[in-house]
């Protein structure tokens, strides 16, 4: 049956199965039917489908579904062979204990989906899946090792009781956090560090561009990992850095109350939220350290200038775009100087100013190889497993959606390369032996 049959509106009826049900099903059953409240909910939400939508495929409520998704009560034989044909999944899937670490994963991602809100799409939901099957691997490969990697799961930042929705408070915590990590007021220059240094994962996938029908990240707190944020592959380096920055604000400020926190364009009116990007704004940014610094420049209080923005983004390492954004919050640019610089070309203005251009300012990438998706720690403890033939190919290949290059930047020996020295690498290696650093 497709998801064309089946239909998404929870108005919309859904076609019976063609085929007959299978009322001999309750031979196999026994006299009483087994619990799968877990699978229901895990398997329909899989497929995409509402709880109304499985009460009008069954002629019965939707409060009745709910019952069997909590447990309280139970579907007939035959009831369970009609969703398992509608869930498009087989009714082993529903029925079996060989299941159950798959139902665990699924219903994790099922979770992350109601979160989300809105249609998602295809590829977000995708993506979301990885994420959570990285983390069950991650958990799993650190369990046969022997190796823990458990990080954070309980943070040191939780706000008081009242102090968890407005920006001033957001602020003042991005500071805790800095003075905690000694960033003091000037750049960060690889936020993945600073969270592999507080126990938080981090983890990006494709989620897919359209963002009102996608999220941008999100926050989990994984039973075996601990606090771990996933990062949309498919927006922006700019808007990576600063979702990642944000879904940090969840993690560190608002794990106490909720192990699930899903950032998209539903909820950019949540207090919440404006929380998240006041803390992302800080945190990048410190509005001290902009100011002293534009006191230094002798180019402030108010900013108006594309190359003052642009001495400012390449101090903090954030975008152009990212920058404009801190300003505006911190209310050194105005709305209309925001409109007017937003058009300016910042990467040829840069290169004219003599700063350093990078590839990515020059053509954004969107690699999404195995050097980009996972964290350092994660890629070390696969290569580890692999070699030690804890987990094969196949169980990577699979539970990662990796692609034969992936594998093997993944798993492979990057060995030694026996070709020529870089002249530069060779001069320097000269210089300290030189000084009798290498003796």
């Amino acid at each position: 049956m497709t998801m064309a049959d089946a239909g998404h509106a929870s108005g919309r009826r859904i076609r019976q199965p063609a085929a007959q049900v299978d009322r001999s099903v309750g031979h196999d059953l026994g006299h009483e039917t087994p619990d799968v409240s877990v699978a229901l909910l895990a398997e329909r939400e899989r497929a995409g489908l509402t709880q109304d939508d499985v009460a009008a495929a069954l002629g019965v409520s939707r409060q009745m579904v709910s019952y069997w998704e909590n447990d309280t009560r139970k579907p007939r034989p035959e009831q369970i062979t009609v969703m398992a044909q509608i869930f498009g999944c087989t009714l082993s899937t529903l029925l079996t204990a060989h299941a159950e670490v798959d139902l665990t994963t699924k219903a994790a991602a099922a979770m992350l989906y109601r979160r989300a809100g809105g249609n998602l799409s295809p590829e977000a939901r995708r993506g979301i899946s990885y994420f959570i099957r990285f983390l069950d691997l991650f958990g799993s490969l650190g369990g046969k090792l022997n190796r823990e990697v458990t990080g954070m799961t309980a943070s040191p930042f939780l706000p008081g009781r009242g102090f968890s929705e407005y920006a001033s408070d957001a602020r003042r915590k991005a500071i805790e956090v800095r003075s905690f990590l000694g960033l003091g007021l000037g750049p960060i220059a690889d936020l993945d560090g600073v969270c592999a240094m507080l126990g938080v994962t981090v983890y990006r996938a494709g989620l897919g561009g359209d963002l009102a029908r996608t999220i941008s990240g999100a926050f989990y707190k994984h039973p075996q990992v601990g606090f771990a944020t996933l990062v949309n592959l498919n927006m922006t380096p700019g808007r990576q850095r600063f979702t990642l920055a944000h879904e940090l604000a969840h993690a560190l400020l608002h794990s106490g109350d909720d192990s699930i926190v899903v950032s998209s364009q539903h909820r950019v009116s949540e207090p919440r939220e404006r929380f998240a990007d006041a803390f992302a704004g800080e945190f990048l940014m410190p509005e001290e350290g902009i100011r002293r610094t534009l006191e230094d420049l002798g180019a402030g209080p108010k900013v108006t200038d594309v190359l003052t923005v642009i001495s400012l983004q390449r101090l903090f390492n954030v975008s152009y775009i990212t920058a404009l954004v801190r300003l505006h919050q911190a209310k050194i640019i105005s709305a209309r100087t925001l409109e007017s610089l937003r058009h300016a070309r910042p990467v040829l203005t840069a290169k004219r100013l003599g700063f350093p251009i990078s590839q990515e300012e020059i053509s954004p990438g969107r690699d999404h190889g195995a050097a980009t998706r996972f964290p350092c720690r994660f890629r070390a403890l696969a290569r580890e497993a692999y070699r030690r033939e804890a987990v094969g190919l196949a169980v990577l290949r699979e539970a990662l959606d990796l692609d034969d290059d992936d594998l093997d930047e993944l798993v492979g020996d990057p060995g030694l390369d026996d070709t020529a020295d870089d002249p530069a690498e060779a001069q320097e290696w000269a210089e300290f032996q030189a000084l009798g650093l290498l003796a």
